[in-house]
Order: structure tokens, then sequence, then C-alpha cells
């Protein structure tokens, strides 16, 4: 099931101008856009100041200037609202692959299995609004099986976000106004004198009269708007990035035939890539049906990289989830993020293939199970300073990966095994210099056959209160029958403020 989601931005173009000239448009002062003068000098968009005085598109703008005598009006420059509601459609990619235009004053995206990347449906709508609001934009949502059905709830509230259960979106269209829907201005008001007032009551009539009075056009937007028609989405791309499209001689719909043709783009992308010294982010593969309708794919990686056989594995096992339907006839390949490759003057000493196999290996299982369908992240256990071995290393994600600590910042060996959590051991035996001399381990006697410490740690007191004067002992143990251990005792067995001299087993070396 398909889910599509509509932004309606009723203050656009005031919007616009307050952001781009604040000092020239005061956001408390009433704000309107009028038509150019070789037109009726009709209002075509309101602030919400404006609005609050009473003010409507569509409004003479002498009327307006009558009843708001400080009036700030602005001439409308077309090409300049256009522009900026193409860049911000191209923003809108960092939610889905398949961003459209709903000119003049909103914007569609095609959501479908993007949803549990943010959460769910409605903590996506959340994000979207939030993100929208920190760039000066309010907006309106609508989330629903259909994108013409999703547009008319986003039209039917100023301000408001809603999400349509899938198969539900007839019930939530029957109360909406006609006017909602993208009809001519003649055909809602003819729906109007006739006291159709509501698409429910549109939809209950019998289609050949309203086609004869109305036309053809009136019916596709109620059968868009109720799921019985697809209309095809202009999908916007970013023209700067790496985009390759081709055009097939007859429809494929196999699982080879799909993976041939990505092999067939993926090398002339990671040489445009490399050409720029760049490496892919974000990679989109999009699939277009015979019935015009597209299946979309996309895919991440954890570094930048321009390797053919890494971007190939990626997009191959993600084929399962195209369904090619009767077949697809066209596709494209788009580089949706990319970042500059990493440059450094260090080598391996290793071959150039055991190099490469070295570093690639732990990026693509990295890769690999951050595109898998229902994980939401992938972190790394980074090392860190601490002044308890078993705080010793920190979750990290991928991308906030550090280098690891130097070493020789260590003056003490470190065992191979380091247990989460120490493990309670009893000693019943101290040489006089405070070592060790047996202990009991899980009802096990040891004998210690040399011993080398103590190594004094001392709390982060600026952590926390309970760390302030702790004091761990730790030495270095061998048994009689071989076994190197690392045992440490809490406090300097002299003072209780230091610890409670209980001694623990820490690692194994």
């Amino acid at each position: 099931m398909r889910r599509f989601l509509a932004l309606w931005l009723p203050f656009w173009r005031t919007e616009r101008l307050q952001l781009c000239q604040p000092d020239h448009y005061p956001p408390d002062r009433p704000l309107v856009v009028h038509a150019p003068e070789h037109n009726r000098q009709t209002l075509t968009a309101v602030s919400p100041v404006a609005l609050a005085a009473g003010l409507r598109p569509g409004q003479p703008l002498a009327q307006a200037r009558s009843l708001v005598p400080d009036l700030l009006c602005v001439e409308q420059d077309t090409d300049a609202d256009d522009a900026a509601l193409q860049e911000l459609c191209c923003w809108l990619l960092w939610l889905s692959p398949l961003p459209a235009l709903d000119a003049p004053d909103g914007l569609y995206s095609d959501t479908t299995g993007c949803a549990h990347l943010y959460g769910g449906e409605e903590d996506m709508l959340s994000l979207v609004r939030t993100r929208l609001s920190e760039r000066g934009h309010a907006c309106s949502l609508a989330l629903s099986d259909s994108a013409a059905a999703s547009r008319a709830l986003a039209r039917s509230r100023l301000d408001g976000a809603c999400v349509i259960p899938p198969g539900q979106q007839k019930q939530a269209l029957d109360k909406l106004s006609c006017s909602t829907l993208p009809i001519a201005p003649d055909t809602a008001s003819g729906l109007n004198r006739l006291g159709l007032t509501t698409i429910g009551a549109l939809a209950a009539l019998p289609r050949a009269p309203l086609a004869r009075r109305f036309g053809a056009e009136l019916l596709t937007c109620l059968d868009e708007a109720l799921g019985l028609l697809a209309r095809p989405l202009s999908v916007v791309q970013v023209r700067d990035r790496i985009s390759l499209s081709r055009s097939l001689v007859e429809p494929i719909g196999t699982a080879e035939a799909i993976a041939t043709v990505i092999e067939a783009l993926v090398p002339e992308v990671c040489a445009l890539l490399s050409r720029r010294g760049e490496g892919a982010r974000q990679i989109d593969f999009l699939c277009v049906r015979v019935d015009s309708t597209v299946q979309a794919i996309r895919v991440g990686t954890s570094d930048p990289t321009s390797e053919m056989s890494r971007l190939l594995r990626l997009l191959k096992d993600q084929i399962s989830r195209i369904e090619p339907g009767f077949g697809i006839e066209a596709v494209t390949l788009t580089i949706s993020a990319s970042e500059p490759l990493a440059t450094g003057p260090d080598r391996s000493v290793l071959s150039e293939t055991d190099a490469v196999q070295a570093e690639t290996l732990p990026a693509s299982l990295i890769d690999r199970l951050i595109n898998r369908p229902g994980v939401i992240s992938v972190y790394q256990l980074a090392p860190r300073f601490s002044a308890w071995p078993e705080d010793g290393q920190s979750r990290v994600s991928p991308d906030d990966m550090a280098k690891p600590p130097d070493a020789s910042q260590m003056l003490w060996a470190r065992p191979n095994i380091l247990f989460d959590l120490p493990v309670r051991v009893q000693v019943t035996a101290l040489l006089p210099d405070g070592a060790p001399r047996q202990f009991v381990l899980k009802r096990q006697t040891h004998r210690i056959a040399a011993a080398d410490g103590p190594e004094r740690l001392l709390g982060e007191w600026w952590q926390s209160a309970d760390d302030y004067g702790a004091i761990r002992d730790y030495w270095q143990v061998e048994t009689t029958t071989g076994l190197r251990l690392w045992l440490f005792r809490k406090g300097d067995g002299r003072h209780d403020w230091s610890g409670s001299g209980a001694w623990f087993l820490q690692g194994i070396f």
C-alpha cells in the first residue's frame, strides 16, 4: 500500500518575502502580495497578520488598502516564487526520494516505506512540521493512500496535521468541501449553487449527468481523491547531483534483469564520483513501471565511498523490495547525498588489495546492517578514557566514530578479556606488601605464584559524589596452574573512606 504526504503552505509567498528581507517586511505589519499591474490587481497571498485583519486572497487591492491603511503591498514575482518552491522541494529529499511540486503553494512526497525511519507516521509528520517551522514556514499536512486525497485533506484546515489509516480515505473526504479539490473556481461555484457542498454528496450522484454539465475533469479529480485513479507525480531531482536515467527497450520484471541494469549504471556513477573526488552517502534507485507509477529504493553508506563492488552489493540487496508489476520501462540512479572523500598521507603496510579489503570490510558490514528493513540505528563500541576499566568503552554511531586513543597513554598492560561487571572473589591470604597470595573463586581455591602491582586508580570525583575519594588497587597475578588474572581491591586497605576492601576479578590476560 502506497502512502502519500501532502504539504500546504498557506502563507508561502508572504513568508518567503519576510525571510528574504526581514527589515523591509516586519512580521507585525500586514503584508499582501498582489497580481501584476497588467492583470487584475487582486490579492494572491496574505500574511497571517493580514488574515487576522480580515483580508483574503482574491480581494481587490483597492478594497484591501481601504480596510487596512498601513498595508504593505508587494507585486508578485512568479519566477522567484517558483524557484524558491523548487528549492524547498529539493530540501524535502531528506524525507523520501520522491518529492514533487504542487504549485503554487504545496508539495508532495511519496513516503511509502519511509515512516519507520522516523518512528512511525505520526512522528514523521511532527518532524516535518518542526523542521519547516525552523525554516520559518507554517504548513498543513495530511497523509493518506493517494496524493489527491492528501492534498484535499491538507487544504481543508489552515494549520493542522492528520494521518488517514489505509483504506479509510473515502470516509475522511466525505465531509470536506468540494473547493478542496483542484477544480476550476467556476466549477466550484456551480456545484455550490446546486447544493453540492461536500465531496461525499458529489460522489453519491450519478456520474453521467455530472460529466455532461461540468466536464470529465471534475470526475477525474474525484476519482483521484478517492483512490480510483492515480496521476503520476512529477518527481523533482536536484540538478547538480549525479543522476543517470535509462529507457529500456522492453519492460523488465525479474530480479536478474533489474540486477543487470544496476550493474550497467553503477560503474558510470562511480567514475563520475571519482572524477569529483566525492563518495556516495545516499543512493536512490527509481523504477518507472508501465502504468506510470514509480518504485523506489534508497540505500545509505556509513562513510563516503565510490567503490563499485560496495555500491553494487547494497543496491542488489534491496531488489526484493521492488514490485515490478506489469514491467519496468525506465530507471534512474541518483546520488542524492555525497561528501568529499577523505585523503591523507598515511599508507598501509599491507598490499593494496589487502588494504582495501581490510578497510572496506567493517564499512560494508555496517552498510548492510543499516539498510536492512526494521533496523533503526547501528552503533560501534569506541574506546574512551575512564577511571574504571569496565567503563572504558562508549557506544557511538558509525558517523561519530572517533580516532582510538593512543595506547601509549596506558602505563600498564590491559587484559585481553575484560568483564563487563567485576566478579567478586575472596582473598584468603596476603603477602606482607599487600599483594594477594591466595583467593577463592566459585568454591575453588587458587594459589598465586607471582604478582605485580599495585596500579592505583582513582575515581572520577568530578562526575559523581560516589566516586569522590574512591580508590582501586590493581594486581596482575599468575596462579600456580598458569592462569594470568587481573585482580583489584576496593580501597587502599587502610582507610574505610577509600573503599570496602573487597576483592574482585576484572579480566583475564
